[in-house]
């Protein structure tokens, strides 16, 4: 989404010396990335702070990502719909943990059905991230011994009625298992 901004100090680097001239594509994505992030998490907390839920943004945030990035699932073909994306789960995961003591039960049994889904499914691949056998390999270990140490996390917060922990991871794992469902139909409709 910054890559003009970029371009532009990237090139201001190379007219002022500070780096050459065939480091400029690199320092352009390097600086491109930086923006990205820093306004995802610029937009993250301020939907926290809208939603008056700062804390379980971060905790969201924290146990959203590294999951993430070894499960996979569907992803948006551009920068701008990922990123209209991302803050539409985080809002979901926000309404759900808001009002999962309402319909504690289902809640429950959702976040059971999703860690089997998350079992099950990962990681997807997509087609700008293909994995190879042996990326599947690491990444569903990667992606397992993450959720292990989450399932362990929230059981331990659970046991010490700090259940709002619990209740984020669980928003978690509903959310990214349907993020897999998702991008299961999307690789099945590439492939036809």
């Amino acid at each position: 989404m910054f890559e003009k901004i970029a371009d532009n100090i990237a090139k201001l680097m190379l007219n002022n010396k500070i780096i050459e001239e065939n480091k400029v594509v690199i320092c352009k994505w390097g600086i491109g990335h930086i923006l990205d992030t820093v306004f995802n998490i610029t937009t993250f907390l301020i939907i926290g702070i809208i939603f008056n839920m700062l804390f379980e943004t971060i905790i969201f945030t924290i146990g959203y990502i590294p999951l993430r990035i070894y499960a996979g699932g569907y992803h948006a073909k551009t920068p701008f719909r990922c990123w209209c994306l991302s803050n539409i789960i985080l809002v979901v995961s926000l309404v759900l943990v808001r009002n999962a003591g309402k319909f504690y039960i289902v809640f429950v049994t959702l976040s059971l059905i999703a860690i089997v889904v998350l079992l099950i499914f990962m990681p997807i691949e997509d087609l700008h991230k293909p994995l190879d056998q042996n990326d599947r390999r690491k990444y569903k270990k990667r992606g397992v011994a993450i959720l292990a140490i989450e399932i362990c996390i929230s059981v331990v917060f659970a046991l010490l009625h700090h259940n709002k922990i619990s209740l984020i991871l669980s928003s978690i794992w509903i959310l990214l298992s349907v993020m897999l469902i998702l991008g299961v139909i999307k690789n099945n409709l590439i492939k036809k």
